[in-house]
């Protein structure tokens, strides 16, 4: 039968050390990767959860209700200088608004010199709904990136970008689909 010794570790006084947390042990460049990757997760968590909060108290969609508010702020938005203040392409704020005006909360008007324009109006019931609605119209996320300092704000997109062409450099081995829209 063999011996086993177990070597503890001590203190100078000679009170047992406390085990390190397995965090302590990772390299700095895993810590700070683990504290991004934690980040991340947080602000999407968060901008979810309060997109949520949003679709239940008022039935609508964080986006629906960010559009629907940039139409009340300025009366006779054309979609496509919609799209332009929510960063978005088109066709998807004109489903926005398609949904908006299912709903009876925006109005389209067309333009009296030119019929090829649409103008967007609020409805009085989007109006209304936009007086009951929480506040920020547009969402924490966007909320948050319009009270950064620009300094900050511009090395976080520096940041961000450098994110995602990492990822896109991965892209090809994953799935071969397109992940990432330009």
């Amino acid at each position: 039968m063999g011996l086993t010794l177990r070597l503890r570790k001590t203190t100078r006084d000679g009170r047992r050390k406390a085990p390190q947390p397995r965090a302590a042990r990772r390299s700095p460049r895993e810590t700070i990767e683990l504290r991004a990757l934690q980040d991340l997760r947080t602000v999407v968590g968060s901008a979810r959860l309060y997109d949520s909060r949003i679709k239940r108290s008022t039935g609508l969609s964080g986006s629906q209700l960010w559009a629907l508010a940039e139409v009340a702020r300025t009366a006779g938005l054309t979609v496509s200088a919609l799209a332009g203040r929510l960063a978005l392409h088109q066709t998807t704020a004109s489903n926005l608004v398609n949904a908006l005006v299912e709903r009876r909360l925006l109005k389209r008007v067309r333009d009296r010199r030119d019929q090829r324009i649409v103008h967007l109006f609020a409805t009085a019931e989007g109006a209304r709904l936009l007086t009951r609605s929480p506040h920020p119209y547009s969402g924490l996320l966007v909320d948050a990136l319009q009270r950064i300092a620009a300094r900050d704000l511009d090395r976080l997109a520096r940041g961000l970008n450098t994110l995602r062409e990492a990822m896109r450099r991965a892209t090809p081995a994953a799935t071969g689909e397109l992940l990432f829209g330009d």
